[in-house]
């Protein structure tokens, strides 16, 4: 979120308009709005991302854009190549900065990772983010930028900020990652985060009502839910959180009035009996609204 906040510091300013992915994780929504931005948000497939023909039509009207286009929560949408390809090319095109929040890359369930719209970029115009945060610990709080043609004005934002970082946390991440035991622990997350997908999408159709459905994610640490019209998530929130179960509505995702009949579930919690009986519970909960 640091990375993010400095690349908007950075390119916009306050009455732009940004292109994000709806729905969107709250913490991007939030944050555009306390910089004074103009939020558009562009229809998602749950699938393949953000829908080409909505950015192409808003490019007029756009300032900046920014995406998660490798398993972005809450939908766990991975864009297609040629697609990364094509935003890339048509924003440059016209000279509209692309931030990329490539935080839920690594966590991959196929055999190969999914490319970056950075490697797409030949302008320099893709200013790249990520972080460890959801792969080691988020304690850690160390993320990087690959900032393309901006990284004079990135620099000036980060020496006025902060001033430097917390040296000695980064060279113990950075040692890590030196040692080759990432790429181990890498391995054995992803399988852990699949089975877990799995366990979720089963107890689910086990449980919830007849009707509800669940997108099929290939990655990532979200499961967006999505019930028949008539049951609305934030009372969902109010009956579950009573009992220690705690859901995120599909309103949040959004600075519209949609998704009342969303959710978004975490699959990064271990699998256990008893968050199985927490998922009969909910599945309980939403039958009686």
């Amino acid at each position: 979120m640091n990375a993010l906040s400095y690349c908007l510091l950075a390119l916009g300013k306050p009455g732009d308009t940004i292109a994000i992915e709806s729905p969107c994780y709250p913490g991007i929504l939030q944050l555009a709005v306390s910089l004074g931005l103009k939020v558009l948000e562009l229809p998602t497939h749950p699938v393949t991302g953000m829908e080409l023909a909505a950015l192409k039509a808003a490019i007029p009207k756009i300032d900046l854009c920014l995406l998660v286009p490798n398993f972005n929560t809450p939908l766990g949408s991975c864009m297609p190549d040629e697609h990364k390809k094509e935003v890339v090319a048509l924003l440059s095109s016209h000279n509209i900065p692309l931030i990329e929040d490539d935080v839920y890359g690594d966590l991959y369930f196929g055999t190969q990772r999914p490319k970056c719209c950075k490697a797409f970029d030949k302008e320099g115009n893709v200013i790249w983010c990520s972080s460890i945060s959801k792969t080691i610990a988020p304690g850690y709080r160390v993320g990087w930028v690959a900032p393309g043609k901006y990284k004079e004005k990135l620099l000036k934002l980060k020496l006025v900020h902060s001033i430097s970082s917390t040296s000695i946390v980064h060279e113990a991440v950075a040692n890590f990652l030196k040692t080759g035991r990432y790429e181990n622990h890498l391995r054995h997350l992803r399988r852990t985060l699949q089975d877990n997908y799995q366990q979720y999408v089963h107890a689910i159709a086990q449980f919830f009502p007849e009707g509800t459905k669940t997108t099929r994610p290939q990655g990532g640490l979200a499961l967006w839910v999505e019930f028949n019209k008539g049951i609305d998530t934030a009372e969902l929130y109010d009956m579950a959180i009573k009992h220690r179960i705690s859901i995120a509505p599909g309103r949040m995702f959004t600075l519209q009035d949609q998704f009342e009949n969303c959710m978004r579930l975490c699959i990064g919690l271990p699998w256990s009996e008893e968050l199985r009986f927490k998922l009969k519970k909910l599945g309980g909960f939403a039958k009686m609204i």
